[in-house]
């Protein structure tokens, strides 16, 4: 997990200790002095996997900024990235060195890159690292308007320009290319085992479970929240006696 601020809010602490109480380790990798006093929570400077350029760090958006992390943290370490949105349901396992999956049932839609593994010689890691170590590369998943855009950019300034033009530059859209272009998108699970309440009914959490149940199956292993998709009245709340959240917040013993 990524967090950029130095405050974690209810939904990344339920997450957190969802996370935990399945028995895995989970490490925060955070840019802000922070202390969110949660135990068994392992705190890792962003800097140790990856230390963004002063202008990017500076003026980049948090989520453009997490979408490149999870790319180095895929090809220096073992971990499994994880949303800071995403709830453990069960263990979470690697297939063939893969965790991702399809947001569409019958491997439609997109991949998302919400809960993620790709090998580290993964060929589509290598692709998508080479376009951000290499800024005279213009990613050729963005439009014609926007590549003409970044190849008019200063060298230097050419990564932070993509982002602010595509925020998901590096993350699903970049993502999809790459698995698309190498044949890695074989390796996608069905939605329902990292994914499994499409996100525009992410509201469904707040109602009584069986709104959820009903898209979860014996093979999930995460639920993600879509949390920058829900209504901000419900984002902004803990959540109401009885839904779904509140169950699953009591049935792990999260007291906030």
């Amino acid at each position: 997990m990524f967090w950029k601020g130095s405050e974690l809010g209810w939904f990344e602490r339920l997450s957190i200790h969802s996370f935990l109480h399945q028995g895995h380790v989970v490490k925060l990798f955070h840019t802000d002095p922070m202390d969110p006093q949660i135990e068994g929570l392992e705190l890792v400077p962003v800097q140790e996997v990856y230390d963004p350029p002063r202008r990017l760090a500076k003026n980049a958006a948090p989520s453009f900024l997490a979408d490149i992390f999870r790319l180095y943290l895929m090809k220096k370490t073992d971990y499994v990235w994880m949303d800071s949105d995403i709830l453990a349901v069960r263990p979470v396992s690697v297939q063939d060195g893969y965790a991702i999956s399809w947001s569409g049932p019958n491997s439609s839609g997109q991949i998302n890159n919400a809960t993620l593994r790709l090998p580290p010689d993964s060929a589509a890691l290598d692709h998508l690292l080479e376009h951000i170590e290499n800024p005279e590369i213009v990613p050729e998943w963005m439009n014609a308007d926007q590549r003409r855009i970044v190849e008019k950019t200063p060298v230097g300034r050419r990564l932070l320009k993509q982002g602010k033009l595509l925020r998901i530059v590096y993350g699903p859209r970049g993502l999809n290319h790459a698995l698309q272009k190498t044949g890695e998108h074989v390796h996608a699970r069905p939605m329902d085992v990292y994914s499994p309440v499409p996100w525009w009914l992410s509201d469904l959490f707040f109602a009584p479970p069986a709104g959820v149940e009903a898209f979860v199956s014996e093979d999930t292993q995460v639920v993600h929240l879509f949390k920058d998709q829900m209504r901000k009245y419900n984002a902004r709340r803990q959540p109401p006696e009885g839904s779904y959240l509140d169950l699953f917040a009591k049935s792990v013993g999260f007291e906030g």
